[in-house]
């Protein structure tokens, strides 16, 4: 699904990556991990077009996607979250998941005047499909409350259900166990789990140890900008060179 391929990106001098590659296999949730520092972030804006990297290259689905736009990738399938999450709190739930439809008819000038029916049909379906999101992550019952009521998990909730309006092939998700309340990251773990049963593949960057094991397929390591090893969980947890690398031992 992904092969990233030497990916190289420098900061002020600073090598954030450092000739980083791995690849992810479509419906598999594939889990980053590594000390802080250790480049993941960066990977993840790469990968998502946020970054163009220095050097290296980027497939997604066999197609070259290195430094492509954001929105790009978003029409190739790809969507993401943040770790910190990005809903607008005066907007109501329903309103944040329809910010993400794409290709309306209304986007033309003219269009409101002579494809009326259209556009209605239109703003019919996507109200719909917003609402069977909401759903499918458990909070469609705040469907009509604004943003600013909803707490840390289900604010990543939110954004996660506002990434599926894209219809993407595949996630990105960037930590979003970060400030969630356990019970809350337990509901995060089974609405995962039951997307990727639905043919959604993942990438994981994440801290939570108790999620990544719950979830992922595939776990790669990260320590000063590349991969360090990579494997199932138990592998890499228990590789002497990862302990190394959490604890600041030389690699």
């Amino acid at each position: 699904m992904l092969m990233v391929e030497q990916l190289q990106k420098s900061f002020g001098g600073v090598a954030a990556l450092d000739g980083c590659s791995f690849n992810a296999a479509e419906s598999h949730i594939t889990a980053i991990i590594g000390p802080n520092g250790a480049g993941k972030s960066t990977l993840l804006n790469c990968i998502s077009g946020a970054t163009k990297p220095d050097r290296g290259r980027i497939t997604l689905f066999d197609n070259n996607v290195t430094a492509e736009k954001p929105h790009r990738l978003a029409r190739a399938g790809l969507a993401r979250t943040f770790q910190i999450s990005r809903e607008l709190s005066s907007l109501t739930l329903l309103e944040n998941v329809l910010l993400a439809q794409q290709s309306q008819s209304d986007e033309h000038f003219f269009a409101p005047i002579f494809l009326r029916g259209r556009i209605l049909k239109e703003e019919k379906e996507a109200t719909q499909r917003a609402m069977q999101l909401l759903t499918r992550v458990g909070l469609e019952r705040l469907a009509d409350e604004t943003a600013s009521v909803l707490s840390g998990g289900q604010k990543k909730l939110l954004e996660l259900a506002r990434a599926l309006m894209l219809n993407p092939r595949v996630v990105l998700l960037d930590e979003p166990a970060a400030g969630v309340a356990p019970p809350m990251v337990q509901v995060l773990i089974e609405v995962i789990k039951g997307l990727q049963g639905k043919g959604v593949s993942f990438i994981l960057v994440e801290h939570n140890m108790d999620m990544v094991a719950a979830l992922s397929d595939h776990v790669v390591v990260m320590a000063e900008g590349k991969k360090l090893v990579e494997g199932t969980f138990k592998d890499v947890t228990s590789d002497r060179r990862v302990a190394d690398a959490y604890l600041g031992g030389v690699l």
